[in-house]
């Protein structure tokens, strides 16, 4: 009788903790499942420490294949930078093979740091534009919104900190 009492009084109060606020969606539970995503936050991390880590506001908006993206071209673009580098170091030791004669060599070690340079700065460029837009599809995925809601008789607030 004890045992079902006890699973009775606990089954009614994980219903009230689970019911809806009467929002659409059941946007408590999602909150309580997935935290909401500010875009603005995303460009911000996108941003910095983005210039260091590319990509990192598309991990803060849970967009890992696009991050992982960005964090390879930021690999490659900085190890077409060093390869130019080395190259250009020494253009006596590169010539001849592909690279051909030391003319030759200086201009591919030139072109390995441009291009270097600008891959960089282009993947930097697309997280910061696309952070913030991920960061929505995010919401908008999962349905979450930037609410307030009353979470057993006591006000919850489910905003994202802005800074």
């Amino acid at each position: 009788m004890l045992l079902a009492f006890l699973l009775f009084s606990s089954a009614s109060t994980l219903f009230a903790q689970n019911s809806d606020t009467g929002l659409s969606g059941s946007l408590e539970t999602n909150h309580q499942n997935y935290f909401y995503k500010d875009p603005n936050k995303a460009f911000l991390l996108a941003f910095f420490p983005g210039l260091l880590i590319h990509g990192y506001g598309h991990f803060y908006a849970d967009d890992q294949l696009m991050g992982d993206v960005l964090l390879t071209g930021e690999v490659i673009s900085v190890l077409s930078v060093g390869f130019g580098a080395l190259i250009k170091s020494d253009t006596t030791t590169f010539s001849g093979g592909l690279l051909g004669d030391s003319t030759n060599a200086d201009r591919i070690g030139t072109n390995l740091i441009w291009g270097g340079i600008i891959f960089f700065t282009g993947l930097w460029i697309v997280d910061m534009a696309h952070a913030p837009t991920a960061a929505k599809d995010y919401n908008d995925d999962h349905g979450l919104k930037p609410i307030a809601y009353l979470n057993q008789d006591r006000p919850t607030l489910a905003l994202a900190y802005r800074f």
